[in-house]
């Protein structure tokens, strides 16, 4: 082979090589964004080991050292506030834990070779907008809220978070123990009307029990907490004040007070912060 025609197959070769890597950077996909949530109580992180009192205990008595055996919520309909556009959708991606724009945060203590998921998964914004705030509801919309569990797609279909066809799903799980008892909290909807309880009701439940989320926020900071003492702010942590989201209890009603249901119209929680409204 001549000296030429070797220098033209080597000079094709590297034309090649360059587009295929031009191409596969085109054709790449960016990473998602993460949003970061984080469960404090009265603004210390917390995780399944760490223990924490009741804040409610009299001072006399010998405080109780309390553990989250199971914390988790689930979220949807998650929107942006930007400068040059307003409110606008901002999507999740589908992995085990997302599905239909629906999260399942949080994690459950004793689960073997579970880990917690405490790292929301969107899909990336464009670079030029600048976002001033977000907004979420914690809860699942009531179109998927009374599926069948069982051909639902993950997070849908984790058993410890349904209720059934009729109730649908438990928005929020928190389950607390110390050495000599036990609390807990399950959130969804009540006063849903079916012809069975494994019918799924035609219309919203008389009390869906959603709460909404709206916080300034930041791409740059992008941690958002939730604080565990104040959604168990004066109702006093003991099995007795369990609470399964009766209206006429009155753990129940403290419950829903801290969360925000009932407080106004919009039924916006106090519960989760960012950085930014601290």
């Amino acid at each position: 082979m001549n000296r030429y025609i070797l220098k033209k197959i080597l000079s094709v070769t590297t034309i090649f090589g360059l587009s295929i890597t031009l191409l596969s950077g085109c054709f790449q996909k960016a990473l998602p964004t993460k949003i970061t949530f984080q469960a404090v109580y009265k603004n210390t992180a917390i995780n399944c080991v760490s223990t924490f009192s009741d804040v409610h205990e009299l001072k006399s008595s010998e405080p109780q050292k309390w553990q989250y055996q199971q914390l988790q919520f689930f979220i949807h309909g998650v929107e942006v506030n930007t400068r040059k556009n307003g409110w606008q959708p901002w999507l999740m991606t589908t992995n085990v834990n997302q599905a239909d724009n629906v999260a399942l945060l949080g994690e459950i203590c004793d689960r073997k070779n579970g880990k917690g998921y405490w790292q929301l998964e969107l899909i990336p914004l464009d670079e030029s907008v600048v976002v001033t705030d977000i907004r979420f509801t914690l809860g699942v919309p009531f179109a998927l809220n009374h599926l069948n569990p069982l051909t639902q797609p993950s997070p849908l279909n984790e058993a410890s978070m349904f209720w059934g066809w009729q109730g649908g799903h438990k928005f929020m799980r928190a389950e607390l123990v110390s050495q000599n008892d036990d609390w807990l909290f399950h959130l969804g909807s009540t006063g849903c009307k079916a012809l069975s309880p494994v019918r799924a009701p035609k219309n919203e439940c008389l009390y869906p029990n959603r709460v909404s989320v709206s916080l300034p926020f930041t791409l740059e900071n992008s941690t958002i907490e939730f604080d565990l003492a104040l959604l168990v702010r004066d109702v006093g942590l003991a099995r007795k004040n369990s609470c399964q989201s009766a209206a006429d209890e009155e753990s129940c009603k403290m419950l829903f007070k801290n969360l925000g249901l009932g407080a106004n119209s919009s039924n916006e929680s106090l519960l989760f912060k960012t950085k930014n409204n601290e």
